[in-house]
């Protein structure tokens, strides 16, 4: 086990060298807090097993997840046809929406670095409250002057609701981590599934809701229940205890290692490729002439398969924790479903513009592209591990802020860069080819970092109930890791190996003990 300074026991490598002889998978592992725990001694997440505060805090997070989503997409089927009749154009109204994504990613980091100064829960309920009154707001602009003053007014009201949800997002993925530290896979994966049924569900509602009372309802209905369910959680939801030490660290000594960085384009894409076809896929459909309905339905497909089997890849990821292979696996695999979607030109005289292809690549696409999403926040956690951080919460803010910093990133040049610009100049089949490259190229870095560390493994967070997390990818660079004396010294050095293969630059290491 590592002493204070950060080294290495002779008596720990020994004992982590004697486990490793003994297992037969053919890995090489690394251990940073505690032991790892026997199959026997694994428990599967169960929401009855858990203590009550748990259950509480699980509760409050997915209904959050749920609602404050509905809020943030129930604009999309009329506002862009009420800012038309305001004297604004298809490209501002783009640009509003986008902007929501583009704010959420300069603020994350920011609110990750303080988080536990501010407090995890106080930045929870805050940044909720905020969502919610934003969202009434938003639904009394209908009453605002024609032109420049109601352009103004919705990049400001959306600007402040998304540093709400950067605050609100931040703040549950790190009270995840804290609280359910031994399944944080399983509980990533509940938080997606909810999410992204609050995204589904928030389109149809608005536009129920404003058949019925108008532009503003929506927005009336959905932020009052925000604000209510956040103030339900500041009665029920139990504080997180943390220590208030002095912030040591910020978001950017998570640069410092190559594995969050792959993740982090990982995550990057991800959010690239389910974000992309808002713009774009309603225009590629209008050839087979089908009904509004339809092409809203098939709107559903990717998220759909996203929400549904997000819990299922969570559970994989805790259960076998092959979580690099999931990412290298997911990345390769949702790369090969947009050359179909297109179809890729590449592709045009093998494959012909069908729409039960185009389907069945949107179920296959979200599928895949949840699996290498869920796998990518354990990963990030490892990565804190090997840029030095600690285990407590301001990791844990550094880790979440880190993440959806990426993720919206993301989600604002899928539809921006890549829906809006590549498909607008060359076509659907290029953009979506486009997409393609972005998703090889992470599998590519994945597979990089894999191959350099002789292992396509993560330990999660170092506690138990996650331990090694083998694949059976590497075995042919296996032996040049075994006469390795010491365990964290050659994790250390693969990290920043590549790290240097990637930059161009060496970064220099202070010898380990055992090197000393």
């Amino acid at each position: 086990m590592p002493d204070t300074d950060g080294h290495v026991e002779a008596g720990s490598v020994k004992k982590n060298t004697e486990n490793r002889d003994r297992s037969n998978d053919g890995f090489d592992s690394v251990e940073f807090d505690t032991p790892l725990p026997s199959e026997e001694t694994k428990e599967t997440f169960s929401f009855r097993k858990l203590p009550s505060y748990q259950k509480i805090t699980l509760v409050c997070l997915v209904s959050m997840e749920f609602c404050a989503a509905a809020s943030f997409s129930l604009l999309a089927p009329f506002f862009p046809a009420e800012a038309n009749k305001k004297g604004v154009s298809d490209t501002i109204v783009g640009t509003i929406f986008g902007s929501f994504q583009l704010v959420i990613f300069l603020s994350s980091p920011i609110f990750g670095n303080y988080l536990s100064r501010i407090g995890p829960k106080f930045t929870f309920i805050t940044g909720l409250m905020v969502c919610g009154t934003c969202s009434i707001l938003f639904g009394t602009l209908y009453r605002s002057p024609d032109g420049v003053p109601f352009i103004v007014m919705c990049f400001l009201s959306r600007g402040v609701e998304a540093l709400g949800a950067a605050a609100y997002i931040t703040a549950s993925y790190a009270i995840a981590a804290h609280e359910f530290p031994d399944h944080m896979a399983t509980v990533f994966g509940i938080l997606e599934t909810l999410n992204s049924l609050g995204f589904m569900v928030g389109p149809p509602l608005g536009g129920a809701l404003y058949e019925v009372g108008g532009y503003g309802l929506p927005f009336f209905v959905v932020g009052s229940t925000v604000i209510v369910v956040a103030l339900v959680c500041i009665k029920v939801m139990p504080s997180q205890s943390h220590d208030h030490q002095p912030r040591s660290n910020s978001s950017l000594v998570l640069m410092k290692s190559p594995l969050a960085l792959v993740t982090g384009f990982t995550i990057m894409c991800s959010a690239l490729g389910l974000c992309f076809l808002e713009p774009t896929l309603a225009n590629h459909l209008s050839q087979f002439k089908l009904r509004t309905i339809v092409i809203g339905f098939i709107f559903l497909i990717s998220p759909g398969s996203y929400a549904v089997l997000a819990y299922f890849w969570g559970r994989i990821g805790e259960k076998w924790g092959h979580v690099n292979s999931m990412m290298l696996i997911g990345n390769i695999l949702t790369a090969i479903t947009y050359l179909f979607m297109g179809p890729s030109p590449l592709l045009l005289s093998f494959i012909p513009t069908k729409l039960w292809i185009i389907t069945l690549s949107l179920f296959a696409m979200g599928t895949f592209a949840g699996c290498a999403l869920i796998a990518t926040f354990p990963a990030l956690l490892n990565g804190a591990k090997l840029a030095g951080l600690e285990d407590n919460f301001d990791t844990f803010g550094i880790v979440s802020g880190f993440f959806n910093s990426c993720y919206a990133l993301g989600a604002f040049l899928g539809p921006t860069a890549l829906g809006g610009v590549l498909a607008d100049k060359y076509g659907f089949g290029w953009a979506a080819t486009g997409c393609a490259v972005f998703f090889g190229i992470s599998g590519l870095l994945v597979a990089l970092y894999c191959a350099i560390g002789s292992k396509c493994r993560t330990t999660v967070t170092g506690r138990p109930g996650y331990g090694s997390m083998d694949d059976g990818l590497g075995d042919s660079l296996t032996s040049s890791l075994r006469s390795q004396r010491d365990v964290w010294s050659a994790d250390h050095d693969v990290a920043h190996t590549l790290y240097d293969t990637l930059f161009g630059h060496s970064h220099t290491r202070e010898p380990s003990h055992a090197e000393k």
